[in-house]
């Protein structure tokens, strides 16, 4: 038996879709700010369109950096962004941001893991954003 080609069945065409566009990143763009403010994570994430791709700046105990993000919409036929994955490489710590909407609130995963022979344990942390005003 031959594998598939879709994962899912919502991966499939839909009739009637819509022509392709490119994705509408309007609803993840801002200054996202953490409600906890004693959070020992990510404190605020800065997301912006840059030459029509989403770029994600995060500061946490310190800058972290800016790096492409990876938007995603909530179906094949649709065009607004409503989540996103970025990565981050420290060298010996990896950091994977898989961060969504969720009632007008971003919500971030956090998956770090160590490959730096520390012997530390992977992790994963998950907090919950607003943009203030």
């Amino acid at each position: 038996m031959e594998p598939s080609r879709i994962s899912r069945r919502r991966d499939l065409p839909e009739a009637g879709l819509r022509p392709l566009a490119p994705v509408d990143l309007a609803p993840l763009l801002g200054i996202w700010v953490n409600f906890d403010l004693k959070s020992r994570g990510i404190a605020r994430l800065e997301l912006e369109e840059r030459q029509g791709g989403l770029t994600v700046r995060v500061f946490g105990a310190a800058y972290w950096g800016e790096v492409p993000a990876f938007p995603f919409t909530d179906g094949v036929g649709l065009h607004a962004a409503v989540a996103f994955n970025a990565f981050y490489d420290f060298g010996g710590v990896r950091v994977t941001l898989a961060c969504y909407l969720n009632k007008r609130l971003l919500v971030v995963d956090a998956y770090t893991t160590f490959h730096d022979g520390s012997g530390r344990s992977p992790y994963f942390a998950r907090d919950h954003f607003y943009i203030p005003g």
